[in-house]
């Protein structure tokens, strides 16, 4: 019989790091799963360097990345979902009721909606349509928290969009305990100004109310949540958690006691939107709860973590001007300092690719690269550069950082990604159906979970798609 399931995306967590905030917080949800559910690693298959929106896309469709060729945000995924569709897609073409709220690689939204209970993309959407429209609020508010919000958390709150979203988010679903918490938050950055990087796992937490109220009322067939908000933080403040996994790096023992409660901020965070999961499969135990991370994270010894300042871009206009590039363009949403353009012209994205070719920062080129006919993605952030060493040439000719739109901007957190991807990383399974819990001390490939998914529902995986997790299926078998 075909079992409802909700996909709790909590990005980038290793399994070591559920552990530790469970023997800490014995009585948390996380410790449950592990004493009454199911905890394997995952393993994604892809190669070369790791990023979310290249694993996401693997776990979603059961294929890797030297299939699907999904590798930066805002990519145009038209082509491959029509070979490899999103798991959310096949099911809802199967009959199947879905529910969506900020799976990478999901916008724009389907041309039939008629399968979607709600649909809200992810955060580096371009536009901020979602089903049912009144979630679009939410969504114009959110996307202009990640425009405010790159390398440094803005301190300041769009006012307008936050009005707009806020006189329909109630009815919407938003609890006033929410509410109370960020209000609560941004009345502690006051005293503490190093907790203004909280304001990241805002959006999550209104996300993840208006993610409720649609499951309570429509109770879909398939449900999928993605967070960040664990993820960036593990970046910044590992070795503020696990100040042992290095050795080269001189972490000081102020910095470690500015941040060393990040870490369970954040899961403490994940673990309430987990329990109340857990409630509501209790409520209703023909569900499934399943968390998932489609690789992991660990430490990074290295000192050039460690830093105070990066070379960031502040004028798009000015340093297409200095590239000597024409034409009209779009920026998709990315994470600083990673930027992506879509030229209107295949010709302009040429001749961009042809210039940055020849543009060094600080005696540095430029990684650059060609997404599609008219995609281009570049990153920056060039760490801990001496004014003096801050120098921009264009071929033989120099220019100054102000006239190409750069600067040399001090980073509050003075931390790098101190943890960085790895391909572990972790599944989780509750079944309120089942009396006790089997640790599963086995690694399994991403790509096994979209079939898992797709035979939870009774639907036969396509053939190009690697075999289910059995050991996730046969909680039907021990339930009946």
């Amino acid at each position: 019989m075909p079992r409802r399931f909700i996909l709790f995306e909590l990005n980038e967590v290793p399994v070591r790091v559920v552990r530790h905030f469970a023997e800490r917080h014995p009585r948390s949800a996380f410790a449950k799963v592990l004493n009454f559910g199911r905890c394997m690693e995952t393993v994604t298959p892809d190669k070369g360097h790791l990023s979310p929106w290249i694993t996401w896309p693997t776990l979603h469709r059961g294929v890797d990345s030297t299939r699907h060729h999904i590798v930066a945000l805002g990519q145009d995924v038209a082509e491959v979902d029509a070979q490899f569709p999103p798991v959310w897609a096949l099911l809802a073409k199967s009959g199947r009721r879905v529910g969506l709220f900020g799976s990478l690689h999901s916008y724009p939204l389907p041309k039939d909606t008629s399968g979607y209970d709600f649909y809200v993309p992810d955060t580096f959407a371009a536009g901020a349509e979602a089903k049912p429209a009144e979630l679009s609020a939410f969504q114009a508010f959110n996307l202009r928290m990640v425009d405010r919000s790159g390398r440094n958390v803005s301190s300041e709150l769009p006012v307008r969009d936050a009005l707009t979203f806020l006189t329909r988010a109630l009815p919407s679903g938003v609890r006033p305990a929410t509410l109370a918490k960020i209000a609560r938050q941004v009345a502690s950055e006051r005293i503490w100004r190093d907790r203004v990087g909280r304001r990241r796992t805002i959006q999550s937490l209104l996300a993840f109310d208006l993610f409720m109220a649609q499951l309570e009322s429509k109770r879909p067939d398939a449900a999928f949540f993605f967070t960040n908000h664990v993820a960036s933080s593990m970046h910044r403040y590992w070795p503020a958690t696990f100040r042992d996994d290095y050795r080269e790096t001189e972490w000081s023992a102020q910095w470690v006691r500015r941040f060393s409660g990040e870490l369970d901020y954040t899961m403490s965070e994940a673990d309430q939107m987990l329990g109340e999961l857990m409630a509501f499969a209790d409520r209703h135990p023909d569900t499934i709860v399943l968390v998932a991370g489609s690789m992991g994270q660990a430490a990074v010894d290295s000192p050039r973590k460690q830093i105070k300042t990066e070379v960031l871009l502040r004028d798009m206009d000015r340093f297409l001007a200095a590239l000597g590039v024409r034409g009209g363009w779009k920026r998709r949403r990315t994470m600083e300092p990673t930027y992506t353009l879509s030229f209107d012209e295949a010709a302009s994205a040429e001749a961009f690719m042809e210039a940055i070719g020849q543009l060094k920062i600080a005696g540095e080129p430029v990684d650059a690269k060609r997404l599609d006919a008219n995609g281009v993605e570049f990153v920056l952030g060039q760490p801990n550069v001496r004014e003096a060493d801050f120098t921009v040439t264009l071929g033989n000719r120099s220019l100054e950082p102000a006239e190409a739109g750069l600067r040399n901007v001090m980073i509050d957190d003075e931390v790098g990604s101190a943890a960085y991807h790895i391909p572990e990383g972790m599944l989780l399974a509750y079944d309120p159906r089942l009396p006790g819990g089997r640790r599963e001390h086995v690694q399994v490939s991403t790509t096994r979970i979209a079939p898992t998914l797709l035979a939870l529902q009774g639907i036969a995986p396509p053939a190009y798609m690697d075999r289910p997790i059995q050991q996730l299926l046969e909680s039907e078998l021990e339930a009946a």
